[in-house]
C-alpha cells in the first residue's frame, strides 16, 4: 500500500507560512501623537530627520506649539517690583508676590515659597549711613522658575535662587568684571529640560562673560564681532552700547536687552540679542518707531526669534 501523498520520509510536509499582512501606514494624527511623547526638542528634531513623512508632521506649527506647551513649566505667580527710589545698583525696590489662581497644588507650592529671599544670607554693610541699603538682594532677571539676584555696594555678589526649592547657587564674577559689576547688564537663561542655566553679563567696555551651571565657570566672550542686523528701518545712528541701561530678559534659547531710547534720545530702537546655542551676538534695529513697547519671543514654529509690538496696534515681526 502506497503511503499517503505528502507523508514520504516519515512525516507530514510543512506548508509555507502565510506572508504577514502589510503594516498599515500611520496617519498624520497618530504620528503626531507619537511625536508629542518624545522627551525633548532634540528628540523631536532627530525624529523629523528620519524620513519625509515624519519631517512633514514634526514641522507642523500646531505640533510645535503643543509639544512646547506640554513641557512648559507651570505658572506659580508673579513677582512685582518697582524701580525703587535709588539709582542702580543702590535702588531698594519694593516686592510683592501675586500667586496664580485655579490650581490648588500650585497654590500650596506658592505658599511655601520664599519670594522675598528671607532664607538668603544678608551682607554686613556700613552703607546705611549714606542712605543706601546695599545688603538687600535685588532682582536682576528671571527664567524657568529661577531668580537672578545681586547685592552689595557694587553688586559683586550674585545668586541664582529657586524660591520654591529654596536652593541657591552663588556666583562671584570678580575675575571677569572686578569692581564694575554695577554697570554690567545681566540676563539668565534656564534650560527647563535639565534645570541647567546660563548667566550672561556685558559691560559698557564691550566686555562680556557667561557663567554655565554645568561647568561652574565664567568664560569671557568677545562682543566686538557683534553682527549688526539691519531691518528695513532707515537710520543714521550706529549702535550705542551705553543705551542698554537695563538688565536683559530670556526668550527661549535667546537672551535680549532693549535700548533705552527715551532716556538716550536715540532715533532707532536697538535690540541686543545673544543666541545661547551658538554664543553669537546680534544687534537688531527694531522694525517700528523708537519708544514703542514690545517684547521678544522664541517661536521655532515661525522660524525663531519674533518681536511682538503692542503700542497702538498689535503687530508681530518675524526675524
Amino acid at each position: 500500500m502506497d503511503p499517503p501523498e505528502g507523508t514520504a520520509g516519515g512525516g507530514a510536509k510543512k506548508s509555507k507560512p502565510s506572508p504577514a499582512p502589510p503594516i498599515a501606514v500611520l496617519g498624520d494624527d497618530i504620528l503626531g501623537e507619537i511625536l508629542l511623547r518624545l522627551p525633548d526638542m532634540a528628540s523631536l528634531a532627530s525624529a523629523a530627520l528620519a524620513c519625509k513623512p515624519w519631517y512633514r508632521v514634526a514641522s507642523v506649527p500646531a505640533v510645535f506649539r503643543h509639544f512646547d506647551a506640554l513641557r512648559r513649566p507651570l505658572l506659580v505667580g508673579f513677582l512685582l517690583t518697582d524701580r525703587g527710589d535709588m539709582p542702580s545698583p543702590h535702588r531698594s525696590p519694593n516686592l510683592r508676590f501675586v500667586g496664580a489662581n485655579g490650581n490648588p497644588n500650585l497654590a500650596a507650592a506658592a505658599a511655601g515659597g520664599d519670594f522675598f529671599f528671607e532664607d538668603l544670607p544678608a551682607v554686613d554693610s556700613h552703607a546705611e549711613e549714606q542712605g543706601y541699603d546695599w545688603k538687600e538682594w535685588r532682582v536682576r532677571g528671571c527664567d524657568g522658575g529661577r531668580l537672578l539676584l545681586s547685592r552689595d555696594r557694587d553688586g559683586l555678589d550674585l545668586a541664582v535662587y529657586d524660591p520654591i526649592a529654596r536652593s541657591t547657587v552663588f556666583l562671584r564674577p570678580y575675575d571677569v568684571f572686578r569692581g564694575c559689576t554695577h554697570v554690567v547688564r545681566y540676563a539668565i537663561v534656564v534650560n527647563v529640560a535639565d534645570g541647567s542655566f546660563l548667566v550672561i553679563g556685558f559691560g559698557l567696555s564691550l566686555r562680556a562673560a557667561v557663567y554655565s551651571s554645568r561647568t561652574g565657570k565664567w568664560v569671557n566672550m568677545n562682543m566686538e564681532m557683534t553682527n549688526l542686523v539691519k531691518s528695513d528701518v532707515k537710520y543714521e545712528d550706529e549702535i550705542n552700547f551705553n543705551s542698554f541701561d537695563s538688565d536683559g530678559m530670556a526668550a527661549g534659547r535667546f537672551a535680549y536687552w532693549r535700548s533705552d531710547t527715551k532716556k538716550h534720545e536715540c532715533s532707532v530702537e536697538w535690540i541686543l540679542v545673544l543666541e545661547t546655542a551658538t554664543m553669537e551676538w546680534s544687534a537688531i534695529t527694531a522694525p517700528f518707531p523708537a519708544g514703542e513697547s514690545y517684547c521678544v519671543a522664541d517661536m521655532p514654529e515661525h522660524g525663531g526669534l519674533c518681536i511682538f509690538s503692542y503700542e497702538c496696534s498689535r503687530r508681530i515681526f518675524l526675524l
